[in-house]
């Protein structure tokens, strides 16, 4: 047995197709559950679920608090099986998606975590300036395209992700505090990442199964600049979060580290001058790596404070 876990909100138009999907999915060895967290839908997220109630192995939970990492640890008690696969509610996973993860997680024993292979479905071809040579579309959209082998946490990406059980039982949760939150739409980036970087350096190994294959459904708004631009920021975030401890290490320039705040400070006179030339790929290069470096520096600042805090309650 094994349990397919996923939170969505507010996708009660789009969460058919996937759910199709995964109807059509060919059953791993020993069986699977699908749990869904509906995480505070004000939409007819309910309805459309209750509608695939007798057509999937479906177990479905409500969290209304905001925020993807709190949706997966109120997933977390309704595991079943030896085997935690993690996705998003917009994928569409090929029919062997799951035999291919059970069959690496038998052939690889030494291997706790588990990733496969994310393509990328478009709604309509992307803007000449959004190319994977310009930005990672890794970053972008989570595409994850490589050959199987051992890999490290880092070539794990939350769309096609699977994890021992055992990491579960033994009290290991999602941090709260990182990933998706539709309430802050400046939340950094990480979501599983953060996860998977604590197992790593804790010393497990992960294994990628290029075989274990879907499709990332990329929307027309992320197709956009300013989706692009925002996405930059939460990924600088995401970054800042993850090294912070290193980062403030060393000589500051006010209040962050001299080096980031003079590149931040060059930055912010060029982006603007960046906005007047035609859409291309210096343009959002420019753009993108402000926003990234805001990004890591609010996070930093926010640290900051809140060590300032602890400080002075001593």
């Amino acid at each position: 047995m094994l349990s397919v876990i996923l939170a969505t909100r507010n996708r009660a138009s789009a969460l058919p197709r996937v759910l199709r999907a995964f109807a059509a999915l060919q059953a791993p060895e020993g069986g699977w559950r699908l749990v869904v967290v509906d995480n505070g839908s004000t939409d007819t997220t309910a309805e459309v679920l209750a509608r695939y109630a007798t057509r999937l192995p479906l177990v479905v939970l409500k969290e209304a608090r905001p925020g993807k990492n709190r949706a997966l640890n109120t997933a977390l008690p309704a595991l079943a099986g030896d085997l935690a696969v993690f996705t998003d509610d917009d994928v569409l996973p090929a029919a062997d998606w799951l035999v291919r993860l059970r069959a690496a997680a038998l052939a690889q024993p030494q291997a706790l975590m588990f990733g496969g292979s994310v393509a990328l479905e478009w709604p309509e071809p992307p803007p000449r300036w959004l190319r994977p040579e310009v930005l990672p579309f890794s970053v972008l959209y989570a595409q994850n395209l490589r050959a199987s082998g051992p890999c490290g946490p880092h070539e794990i990406f939350g769309p096609n992700m699977a994890l021992r059980s055992v990491v579960f039982t033994a009290g290991l949760r999602f941090a709260e505090g990182v990933g998706p939150d539709e309430t802050n739409p400046r939340y950094a980036m990480g979501s599983e990442t953060e996860l998977l970087r604590r197992l790593g350096e804790a010393g497990h190994q992960g294994w990628f199964c290029a075989e274990a294959a879907l499709r990332h459904l990329v929307r027309p708004a992320q197709m956009t600049e300013a989706w692009v631009l925002a996405r930059g920021f939460r990924y600088g975030s995401g970054a800042g979060l993850g090294h912070a401890g290193a980062l403030l290490r060393g000589p500051r320039l006010a209040g962050l580290p001299a080096a980031l705040a003079l590149r931040l400070a060059a930055y912010g006179v060029v982006a603007p001058l960046a906005r007047l030339l035609p859409a291309g790929a210096l343009r959002l290069r420019l753009r993108w790596r402000e926003r990234e470096l805001a990004g890591i520096a609010a996070t930093l600042r926010e640290a900051n404070t809140h060590s300032s805090g602890r400080l002075a309650c001593t």
